[in-house]
């Protein structure tokens, strides 16, 4: 697995974890933040902008297609946090509450919880355990102490 798909693996798993079991603990700050943010022009464009400061970066930095699973689920989200972002900044607020009345997300809330809470499980998962099944990616070893004598070429006597 790329060095990026690991590291970013790790960030977008963590993160997922957090946010899929803070929603399984408190169903009402998601339901009340959801309705704040659709009504709130201002908050609209601050979430744009960093939904598309996040998105940019990742997309910049890991646009792999083909290098498996993890792979294409972290190029995924980097483009759906993109999309998202300038979706938020671009279009008008009674658009946007006319979309998320649409996601049912009150009625079907366990299952907008579970999203972030799999990804998460399984993008953590293939990141934390990267490194211990791959020899290319260990640290390496500290040096010794002891001086190592250069390596040079007998010069040929004339």
């Amino acid at each position: 697995m790329p060095v990026p798909t690991i590291y970013l693996s790790r960030l977008i798993g963590v993160v997922g974890l957090i946010a899929g079991a803070a929603m399984l603990l408190d169903r009402q700050p998601p339901i009340a933040a959801l309705g704040a943010l659709s009504s709130d022009p201002a908050l609209l464009y601050v979430m744009g902008i960093l939904g598309i400061v996040a998105g940019a970066a990742i997309v910049l930095i890991h646009n792999l297609w083909n290098r498996g699973l993890p792979a294409l689920l972290v190029t995924l989200m980097g483009w759906l946090l993109l999309i998202r972002g300038v979706a938020l900044m671009l279009l008008p607020p009674d658009l946007l509450g006319g979309i998320v009345a649409s996601l049912h997300f009150a009625e079907f809330y366990y299952l907008y919880a579970a999203i972030p809470l799999l990804l998460g499980a399984y993008l953590s998962l293939k990141g934390f355990n990267a490194l211990l099944s791959s020899d290319e990616h260990t640290t390496p070893s500290p040096p010794s102490a002891e001086p190592q004598a250069a390596k040079t070429r007998p010069r040929p006597r004339r």
